[in-house]
């Protein structure tokens, strides 16, 4: 999706952009031109025995080259920067894509493991338990009720204020506090 920047921009930001991109290259194009000059003096006075003339244009040159460069760059940013975006953003995409691919099955062993960890280091073969509350028999996680005296294992119990799932032995709703019944 392409974005208009006359749209996004404010008029001062704009003119100043404008005007940044005619002095920028005005400074880089004088300094070069006082450069050149200084340089050819000097490289000029090596096959006679007099000292180089427009030397000292070089040493104005050098810095105003240096500031039409600095300027130059800070007028044409943006558009620096969206060329760049536009450049480096397919080769990234595709770089964590091909990774993602790469690593799907070692996410997936470490995510396993990370699991197991959190359910408490369990012994592999072992089964996860629960307590019955009322006869305290341990019953496999899955089940709802309990294997020896057939009690709900769950939150069975709906609050009549808020509709929160309680334990069957629960005088008060876990969500909202209020009395869940006779």
């Amino acid at each position: 999706m392409k974005t208009d920047l006359k749209t996004e921009m404010d008029e001062r930001q704009r003119s100043t952009r404008e005007v940044l991109r005619i002095v920028g290259p005005g400074i880089l194009l004088v300094g070069l031109i006082f450069t050149v000059i200084g340089f050819g003096s000097f490289f000029a006075s090596f096959g006679s025995f007099e000292p180089p003339s427009y030397f000292w244009c070089a040493f104005v040159g050098l810095p105003l080259l240096m500031v039409g460069i600095m300027v130059t760059s800070f007028a044409f940013l943006g558009a620096t920067t969206r060329y760049m975006a536009n450049e480096v953003a397919p080769v990234g995409k595709d770089t964590f894509n091909y990774m993602a691919t790469g690593t799907k099955d070692a996410v997936r062993e470490l995510a396993s493991a990370v699991g197991e960890g959190l359910r408490g280091n369990l012994v592999p073969g072992t089964v996860e338990v629960v307590r019955c509350q009322k006869c305290n028999e341990e019953n496999e996680v899955s089940a709802r009720f309990c294997k020896s005296c057939g009690g709900p294992l769950a939150k069975t119990v709906p609050c009549p204020s808020c509709g929160e799932l309680n334990d069957p032995d629960a005088r008060f709703c876990d969500n909202c506090g209020k009395p869940l019944g006779a």
